[in-house]
């Protein structure tokens, strides 16, 4: 009985130096926004009975969505996670526009839609896999994400439908909102560098200390003239 108590107060004694914080962001763009323009769907019936724009960038009082915000460099590579990442092709675009995995991790490709899609997964400039799926009964694609970096997903068929699978080292990982805003768990303190992606406006880096206790925030700003490396 004593043993037990004190092994138990000595794990109690270690839980706030093992405590892990979270961190917060946003994302923000400034200059002028381009004007997301109407997508020409129309071609497809199925397609076409919704009408949609381009949603390459989604901004809400200049915040920026749809942005990879992940850890590069700090942290241990991790184990991929049992359970699968999905994406979907619901009314002819993909759902959600980004995903994230680790390495290692299934990424589950399907379609909702009674049209013919292809999925087309380019790691650069290297396919990774093209398939067909021909309606919503179509079997899922899976795909293994074996290296880290952005898969881009994209329909031949319907050449305006993109997405994207951020594969990272580890799992501190996330996604900017409707408003711009992130967020990331489990960092024990330490010093890191972020790496923040988004499609039209390339990468931008940041280091960011995280103390024992104590909130941390970023904020990653883009610019309107931003471009994606080549």
């Amino acid at each position: 009985m004593k043993t037990s108590l004190v092994l138990a107060v000595a794990v109690c004694a270690l839980a706030p130096a093992l405590r892990a914080e979270t961190l917060t962001g946003t994302v923000e763009l400034t200059g002028t926004p381009p004007v997301m323009q109407r997508l020409k769907r129309e071609a497809d019936p199925v397609c076409g009975k919704v009408q949609m724009n381009d949603e390459s960038v989604l901004l809400k009082d200049k915040k920026l969505a749809n942005v990879w915000v992940h850890v590069v460099a700090g942290a241990p590579d991790a184990a991929p996670p049992a359970d699968q990442v999905t994406i979907d092709q619901k009314d002819c675009m993909y759902r959600p526009r980004i995903v994230t995995a680790v390495v290692g991790q299934t990424v589950l490709a399907k379609t909702s839609d009674p049209t013919l899609h292809n999925v087309h997964a380019r790691l650069g400039t290297e396919t990774v896999f093209n398939k067909g799926m021909p309606n919503q009964n179509s079997k899922p694609v899976e795909y293994k994400a074996d290296r880290p970096g952005v898969v881009s997903l994209k329909c031949d068929v319907h050449p305006w439908m993109r997405g994207f699978i951020g594969v990272n080292k580890n799992g501190y990982q996330a996604i900017s909102g409707e408003g711009g805003e992130f967020k990331i768990d489990g960092l024990a303190p330490g010093k890191y560098t972020l790496e923040a992606w988004h499609e039209k406006f390339g990468v931008k880096t940041q280091d960011v200390t995280i103390e024992k206790g104590k909130a941390a925030s970023v904020k990653f700003t883009f610019d309107s003239s931003d471009k994606p490396a080549q």
